[in-house]
């Protein structure tokens, strides 16, 4: 008896066109759930895979492929290990950066630094198809009680390596800090809102090039002071701070525009949290650095306890999820395809997401 299928969205080759298909629907694992998919987020990691700019570290692993990493869903079918607890017809957040094996990094709670991955997108293909089987039921996070489920599905990975990122700087955040975010696109905007909650004491600063986007910003999140990229910015940042410096800058551009000019306006041990995959190696003022013992840490996406944080904080409405998705497109071929098209020319302001 053959096995049975489902529909998929698939590009055949790099920088082509997204096509509809049929793949193979795979059999569940007894520690395993199918989930059926209801909504994927638009992500740039997405756009730089179907781009190419990841063939140098050996990605896509094949063509065709399938993209798509924020996945929200509906458990159809548990395999035979899985506890009563967790019941069909539950929604779930589907966790992306799961581990293929367990090593020493996700014994200690890095779940997502692992050696081997089972990575949506990435490692495995992705949630643009009707179905998607999770190995282990624990990487996946019931929704129950949110009110805009589908909206919930960018939480996987800009609303996860955000809270990530500025969580892991508040240690070296005192109050009356300065907090600088560079970029308000699909990931800082989740960014502003985790540090307006979790910096409560800090000066939190927005900046980007474009208007429209920290007109959004502003809108979203109220009470931050927010900037407009420009030749002048390193004296408009001077004046907020009365030439203090910034304490921490969270990067989610991080390229050879962003990282040498405002790594220079850390202040005196001040943190520099590269976030974004905009560049692929940018220089450094390091004597600058150096004298000030600052110091250049790294962030990417976060773990399963992260994850589970973020839903919970999401559920509480702690951040607007809801109304930083501003697009959302249909499961079909044109859709998709546009949804790419717009995204790669800079047409999105706030978060995308494909419904099914």
């Amino acid at each position: 008896m053959s096995q049975p299928t489902h529909k998929a969205i698939l590009f055949y080759e790099i920088g082509g066109p997204f096509k509809m298909g049929e793949v193979i629907t795979p059999l569940v694992p007894p520690y395993g759930v199918l989930v059926k998919v209801k909504s994927v987020g638009v992500c740039h990691s997405d756009l730089h895979l179907w781009q190419g700019d990841y063939i140098s570290v050996g990605l896509p692993r094949k063509l065709p492929w399938i993209v798509g990493h924020e996945i929200v869903g509906i458990v159809t079918q548990k395999g035979s290990l899985v506890p009563d607890s967790l019941k069909e017809g539950t929604p779930v957040l589907v966790y992306a950066w799961q581990p293929a094996e367990e090593d020493e990094n996700v014994i200690e709670g890095y779940t997502q630094l692992a050696t081997k991955r089972h990575r949506y997108a990435f490692d495995v293909e992705g949630g643009l198809q009707e179905y998607v089987v999770v190995p282990h039921y624990k990487y996946i996070i019931p929704l129950e009680g949110f009110e805009d489920i589908e909206s919930a599905a960018p939480l996987g990975c800009a609303g996860l390596t955000t809270y990530n990122a500025v969580n892991k700087i508040r240690k070296y955040v005192k109050p009356d800090d300065f907090v600088l975010i560079i970029g308000l696109g699909g990931l800082g905007l989740y960014a502003i809102q985790w540090a307006k909650l979790l910096l409560q004491e800090a000066n939190i600063i927005g900046i980007d090039i474009k208007e429209e986007a920290i007109d959004f910003a502003s809108k979203l999140v109220p009470g931050i002071t927010y900037i407009k990229a420009s030749n002048k910015i390193e004296e408009y940042l001077n004046n907020i701070t009365k030439n203090r410096g910034i304490k921490v800058v969270l990067d989610f551009v991080s390229n050879n525009y962003t990282v040498p000019i405002y790594s220079k306006l850390l202040s005196m041990r001040g943190v520099y949290n590269l976030v974004g995959l905009m560049g692929q190696e940018v220089p450094i003022p390091t004597q600058s650095l150096i004298r000030k013992e600052a110091k250049i840490i790294t962030t990417y996406t976060g773990s399963l306890s992260d994850q589970i944080n973020v839903i919970k904080l999401a559920k509480l409405k702690k951040i607007n999820y809801i109304d930083i998705v501003t697009k959302k497109y249909k499961f079909n071929e044109d859709d998709v395809n546009k949804a790419f098209s717009e995204l790669k020319e800079g047409r999105i302001i706030g978060r995308s997401i494909i419904v099914f």
